[in-house]
């Protein structure tokens, strides 16, 4: 008996809640009385794969549930480097290289402030990820206005040649620059020369400083 007693005891721990299931709708305590004991073992045994089929799913799902945490987590890093990686060049606090254009414009009184906001604008609007002035970094807050036999860009002069790099899909650009009544025709029409280079790569090294915060302004949620 102290066999069957060993037996009964441990099924009894393993089945818990589960035992109704198990015995398919036997009340516990009447089905572990009359049962053989080859019966219980068998029972034990049946509840001892179960249990080790489960704890097998539990750690798969364990592992997939770490891949997925893992994944998701990594998918938001890279998401996130590449938006502050984008708000960086859209500040002008870093440098960029890749696909492009090169604008050369030559020609005395061809070219003033307001044909140069006109050939940003023209450039953003075909996509431009950066664009550079001969040697200054355009970003949201930059100012043009003519000055002397230049041009000022936020209060730095800049005279002919005017060399334009701008970042962004080469023939997209190119396009925009050509079109009817666009940059192309403007110059012409005043007797300058507009040179459009399409480059697989282009380089804009120039940045811009960030003003640095003021400490005497409080900062509001």
């Amino acid at each position: 008996m102290r066999g069957r007693q060993w037996a009964v005891a441990i099924v009894c721990v393993l089945i818990g809640i589960g035992a109704v299931a198990v015995v398919r709708g036997q009340q516990t305590d009447e089905f572990l009385a009359s049962a053989r004991e080859p019966d219980l073992v068998r029972l034990l045994d049946d509840l001892q794969a179960r249990q080790t089929r489960l704890d097998g799913e539990i750690l798969r799902l364990q592992s997939a549930e770490q891949r997925l945490r893992s994944g998701t987590s990594a998918e938001a890093l890279q998401e996130t480097q590449k938006r502050a990686d984008a708000l960086r060049v859209l500040a002008g606090t870093t440098g960029v290289t890749g696909p492009g254009v090169k604008l050369r414009i030559e020609g005395e009184n061809a070219f003033f402030a307001s044909d140069l906001l006109n050939t940003v604008q023209e450039l953003r609007d075909a996509g431009a990820e950066a664009i550079e002035i001969n040697g200054n970094r355009v970003v949201v807050d930059t100012w043009f206005a003519d000055e002397g036999d230049g041009i000022s860009v936020s209060d730095t002069l800049v005279r002919a040649p005017f060399l334009i790099t701008a970042i962004g899909d080469p023939n997209t650009m190119a396009t925009a620059m050509r079109i009817p009544g666009g940059i192309a025709d403007t110059v012409e029409s005043q007797d300058g020369s507009l040179v459009i280079t399409e480059r697989e790569e282009v380089e804009i090294l120039s940045t811009v400083n960030l003003p640095e915060p003021d400490p005497n302004v409080a900062v509001t949620d």
